[in-house]
C-alpha cells in the first residue's frame, strides 16, 4: 500500500491565460479503485500526464509508484503478440485478454485490424500486465452498453487504479472511491459516483438553503432599518412639537431619545448590510444551476413512423430484415445492442424516411461539416447568442468558436451538432450516441431538459443511466440474424 499525494500542484499550458491547477491538494491510497470525475477541461487528463511525468508542474507529487497510462502506447501496425513480448511474459497478456472476453487468436492480429472495442481491451490488458500503477483515461468510448458492463466487472477484480470516465453506471460498477476535480480543487469521497452525487447534492441544497435564509434576513433587516428610520424622523420632529399637556417639549430629553432611536437604526442598517454581504459571498461560491431549454414542436400525428416487414440495407448489403417498427408521438425509444448490430443504420434510415414531421438528426460521427459554428447554426435559423450559450453549457471551448468546423475534433463537432439539435423546434429527434465526449454535468442537464419537455425521440446511447432515466421503451437489436424484434 502506498499513498499518492498532491501538494500545492500548479500547472498551465503554454500560451494559456487560465491555469489548469493553482493549488491542487489531495491524498489517495494506491489500493483504492478510484473514479476520477470532472467537467470537460477540469484537468483529468492533465493530472494523469503530470503523474506520469509527461508534464512538469509546480508543487509536489509524492509517491513511490511508477505510473502507466491508458491508452497504452503502441504502433497500430504492431501485433498483439508483439505487445505481449514488450510487457514481459506472454501468458499474462493471454490471461488478461481472456478475462476481457477476447480469444487467443487475436494475438496474431495487428492493432489496425481490430475494432475500437477490441483495441480498447487489448490496451487495457497490456496496461495491467505492465509493472506500474494504472491510470485509465476514458476507456468506455468505443464500447457498447454490454461491453461497459463487462469492463466494469473486469476492473472490479483489480486492486488499485484511477479511472476517468463520464459514464455514471460504469463508475458505480467498478470504483470504491471518487476523486472530483472542480475549479482547480480536488475532493475525495469514499464510495462510487452515486455516493459522491448524493453528498454533493446535499451540500448544494444546504448551501442554497443557507443562502435563502441570509437573503430573508437581509430583507428583514432592511424593513427594520426603514421602520427605525421613520421612528427617528418622528422623534426628531417631536423636538419642535407641543406635548398633550400644552407645554413645549423638553428638547434635550427628546433629542436624547431621538439619538437612541437613530443608534438603533444604525445598528439595524449595519446588520442588514452584513447579512446582505454574507448572502452575496455565499451565492458567489455556490455552483451555478445551469439549465438547458428544450422546446420541441407539437405534432398532431399519433404515429410518426412505421415499418412493416421491411429490409434495411447499407452499401447494398442487407443489415436488418423483417423490420416491424412503430414510433409513436411522445415516445422516447432507446435502440440498444452490441456494436455492429445495425443501430446506426436503423436510425439513419428512420431519419431519411420520416414523412410529414420535422426531424432533427444527430449522427454518430458528425462528418462532412464545414464553416464556422456560427454559420453551422445559421443554416438552421438558430440564433447565434443562443447557440453560443448552449455550446458553453456543453463544454465547447471558446477558442474553437472562430475555427472551421472541419478542423475541430470529433468531440467538438458532436457538441455543435447536439447544441443545434437542442435549439431546433422539431417534432422528432433522432440522436446517435449523443453523449460521446460530454461530461456528467452536461449529461444531467440534458436529461432534465428531456424529462421536462417530453419530446418524441429515437436514440442510441450506451450510457445506461441516461437510458434508464429517459427512455419510455427499449428496443434491443440482436446480432445474429439481423432481424429486428417486433
Amino acid at each position: 500500500m502506498s499513498l499518492i499525494r498532491a501538494e500545492g500542484v500548479s500547472f498551465s499550458y503554454f500560451g494559456s491565460l487560465e491555469p489548469v491547477f493553482t493549488n491542487l491538494n489531495f491524498t489517495a491510497d494506491s489500493s483504492w479503485r478510484t473514479g476520477l470525475i470532472g467537467a470537460n477541461g477540469s484537468g483529468k487528463t492533465t493530472l494523469f500526464k503530470i503523474l506520469c511525468g509527461e508534464e512538469k508542474c509546480g508543487g509536489k507529487i509524492i509517491s513511490g509508484l511508477r505510473f502507466v497510462r491508458f491508452p497504452f502506447a503502441a504502433d497500430l501496425y504492431e501485433s498483439v503478440g508483439d505487445i505481449a513480448a514488450r510487457c514481459g511474459e506472454e501468458w499474462r497478456l493471454s490471461r488478461e485478454l481472456s478475462l476481457l472476453g477476447l480469444s487467443g487468436d487475436i494475438r496474431y492480429r495487428p492493432l489496425c485490424t481490430l475494432s475500437g472495442g477490441e483495441r480498447t481491451k487489448v490496451m487495457l490488458a497490456a496496461l495491467f500486465c505492465s509493472d506500474g500503477f494504472p491510470l485509465i483515461d476514458e476507456p468506455t468510448d468505443s464500447l457498447d452498453m454490454r461491453g461497459r458492463e463487462r469492463l466494469a466487472e473486469y476492473l472490479r477484480g483489480k486492486r488499485g487504479y484511477i479511472v476517468a470516465s463520464h459514464d455514471r453506471a460504469f463508475l458505480d460498477g467498478c470504483t470504491d472511491h471518487t476523486l472530483s476535480l472542480a475549479g482547480g480543487v480536488a475532493e475525495i469521497v469514499a464510495g462510487g459516483y452515486s455516493v459522491w452525487k448524493g453528498q454533493n447534492d446535499r451540500r448544494v441544497a444546504s448551501a442554497a438553503e443557507k443562502k435563502r435564509s441570509l437573503e430573508n434576513e437581509a430583507e428583514r433587516m432592511t424593513a427594520a432599518a426603514q421602520r427605525t428610520a421613520r421612528w427617528a424622523d418622528r422623534a426628531e420632529q417631536a423636538k419642535f412639537g407641543i406635548q398633550k399637556s400644552g407645554l413645549k417639549a423638553d428638547k434635550g430629553f427628546v433629542s436624547a431619545g431621538a439619538a437612541r432611536v437613530m443608534k438603533r437604526a444604525k445598528i439595524s442598517a449595519e446588520r442588514k448590510i452584513s447579512a446582505a454581504e454574507s448572502a452575496r459571498q455565499l451565492a458567489a461560491v455556490l455552483p451555478q444551476e445551469e439549465k438547458i431549454t428544450f422546446a420541441p414542436q407539437i405534432c398532431r400525428k399519433q404515429c410518426l413512423f412505421e415499418l412493416a416487414d421491411a429490409q434495411i440495407e447499407a452499401g447494398g448489403t442487407a443489415i436488418l430484415r423483417g423490420v416491424n417498427l412503430r414510433v409513436m408521438r411522445g415516445e422516447r425509444l432507446a435502440v440498444t445492442g452490441e456494436n455492429g448490430c445495425g443501430k446506426s443504420t436503423l436510425l439513419k434510415f428512420i431519419a431519411q424516411n420520416v414523412r410529414g414531421a420535422e426531424v432533427s438528426y444527430v449522427s454518430q460521427q458528425c462528418e462532412d461539416v464545414c464553416g464556422t459554428p456560427a454559420r453551422y447554426a445559421s443554416a438552421r435559423g438558430i440564433d447565434e447568442s443562443s447557440f453560443k450559450s448552449m455550446l458553453s453549457k456543453l463544454g465547447f471551448g471558446r477558442t474553437d468558436w472562430d475555427k472551421d468546423m472541419s478542423l475541430l475534433s470529433t468531440g467538438q463537432r458532436k457538441k455543435a451538432a447536439l447544441a443545434r439539435s437542442l435549439l431546433t423546434r422539431a417534432q422528432l429527434y433522432i440522436w446517435d450516441e449523443p453523449f460521446n465526449y460530454l461530461d456528467i454535468g452536461a449529461r444531467e442537464m440534458i436529461e432534465e431538459a428531456i424529462t421536462a419537455s417530453c419530446p418524441s425521440m429515437v436514440f442510441v446511447e450506451h450510457d445506461a443511466a441516461f437510458v434508464s432515466r429517459v427512455a419510455t421503451r427499449v428496443l434491443p437489436l440482436g446480432r445474429g440474424n439481423g432481424k429486428l424484434p417486433s
